[in-house]
């Protein structure tokens, strides 16, 4: 075989000097003359009637040049659209508010409610400071099996807390669990879980001579100018994204995070705006992992060959939607894991709660669904006495074998079972610890990613070469 030119091959990081000398500059990094620099005022609840906003303090100290509120936002409410939504006829919107809305809920702690545009950044936190917000405390509900009762508190404005539900049924579940010589049933319950990025969320936006928007922003997504545009009423060429070193995304850098806000700042003011969250302000103002309550069920002959699986996920989303479809639909897909089961039964329900909203992190959906069908999985390989490697290697998929959830033959090729007895024979003899209160555990688990053709999603990659005059490639 000849040898790989990529493949195997260590990729030059360009940039890795100027990274360790610490001259790469990120967004907050970036500074223009005459700038102004933007707080955001929020909520302090999580479930209120948002009954009044009184800015007249704030904009009369000294130094403040813009306050806004939802009654100054052209577009307020704002449309999250995933990248190949146009393959879904139109795809799954992801509604949220830019800024919260007098005489409507307020959803989660840290809701936008007013912005704020000064000489200095300690101004504008005094100006936050003196925005007078007179609330209606509202009970809220907070645990997504509760959200889903009949009489539940609504955290929005639909007559359901439901997002979106989704179901996968093969085969003969009832005959699958009759068949079975042994049954495990077990409930996993994942938390909220943070990107944890060293970066907190920032950009600079400035007004160039031809009237366009200029953003330079840390985003994962710089095709939100068209998202921008549409909230500031702007056609979507009179936005324009510059996109910066990201320092971490992992999806908490998916959604519009501070574009917006220094968009209208800008538009209103005529000025470059500054912001940059703080440490604190960007926990409280970013997406987490969706968390997720998982009922798994689980049969299977004595030789340990799995007949039928049955999985219940109920998904918290948070105060809004965002890209919770998404994520729904891929956990669902994703629940039986990559093993050869013939009968199969998945319900998912997404769910709206008054917690902070929840969107993309690593593994959109994926991994809130291995950690379930990987503890039944070994739950099941205990209750059998048997090596949690052979269970995998019994029931792990082949190449030719169909996906169990959507029925899609997998047609390259697949090393699961060679690849599994590798990391097991690499994982070494039990290592004791000299310390008598210290135990060193080892496993092994099989994770399934959420990307490729799992779905009526595409995932697909795209370049493009252009050839310049001078005989050099631009790729």
């Amino acid at each position: 075989m000849s040898e790989f030119k990529v493949v195997g091959k260590a990729i030059p990081r360009h940039d890795a000097w100027a990274k360790v000398r610490g001259e790469l500059k990120y967004a907050d990094d970036f500074s223009l003359p005459g700038m102004l620099y933007a707080k955001v005022c929020r909520s302090k609840y999580p479930a209120a009637k948002l009954v009044s906003v009184d800015i007249s303090k704030a904009k009369s100290l000294k130094g403040v040049k813009a306050v806004l509120t939802a009654r100054d936002v052209p577009r307020n409410e704002t449309v999250t659209k995933f990248g190949q939504s146009t393959d879904v006829k139109g795809g799954f919107e992801g509604l949220y508010r830019v800024l919260a809305e007098e005489g409507k809920k307020i959803r989660f702690v840290g809701e936008p409610i007013a912005l704020v545009a000064a000489e200095t950044e300690e101004i504008a936190e005094r100006a936050c400071d003196l925005i007078e917000i007179k609330y209606e405390l509202l009970p809220g509900v907070f645990d997504p099996e509760e959200a889903m009762k009949p009489n539940a508190y609504l955290v929005g404005e639909k007559d359901s807390n439901i997002v979106n539900e989704f179901g996968c049924l093969t085969g003969d579940i009832k005959k699958g669990f009759a068949e079975s010589e042994v049954i495990v049933e077990d409930r996993f319950e994942i938390p909220f879980i943070d990107h944890a990025y060293l970066e907190p969320e920032a950009g600079i936006s400035w007004l160039d001579d031809y009237g366009t928007i200029n953003i330079r922003v840390c985003s994962q997504v710089i095709e939100h100018f068209r998202d921008v545009a549409e909230v500031l009423n702007l056609p979507h060429n009179k936005v324009r994204y510059i996109g910066t070193m990201i320092g971490g995304g992992f999806g908490g850098k998916e959604d519009i995070t501070v574009e917006s806000f220094i968009a209208l700042l800008t538009l209103k003011t005529k000025k470059p705006v500054r912001l940059v969250y703080t440490r604190e302000e960007s926990l409280m103002a970013h997406c987490k992992k969706h968390a997720f309550i998982e009922k798994y069920k689980i049969g299977a002959k004595k030789n340990g060959k799995i007949v039928a699986l049955e999985a219940h996920y109920i998904g918290n989303a948070g105060a809004y939607t965002y890209l919770t479809p998404w994520v729904g639909l891929y956990a669902t897909v994703s629940a039986a894991g990559p093993y050869k089961i013939p009968n199969i039964k998945i319900k998912t329900k997404m769910v709206l709660t008054n917690n902070i909203f929840a969107s993309a992190l690593r593994g959109f959906g994926a991994n809130q669904a291995n950690i379930g069908y990987e503890s039944i999985i070994d739950e099941l390989a205990r209750k059998l006495n048997m090596d949690p490697l052979e269970i995998r290697r019994i029931n792990c998929m082949h190449t030719g074998d169909a996906l169990s959830t959507t029925e899609q033959v997998i047609k390259t090729y697949v090393a699961l079972p060679e690849a599994t007895e590798k990391a097991w024979v690499g994982l070494g003899e039990p290592t004791v610890s000299k310390e008598k209160n210290i135990k060193i555990g080892r496993g092994i688990a099989i994770g399934q990613m959420s990307y490729g053709r799992m779905t009526f999603l595409r995932d697909s990659s795209r370049c493009y070469v252009k050839l310049e005059t001078d005989g050099s490639l631009i790729v």
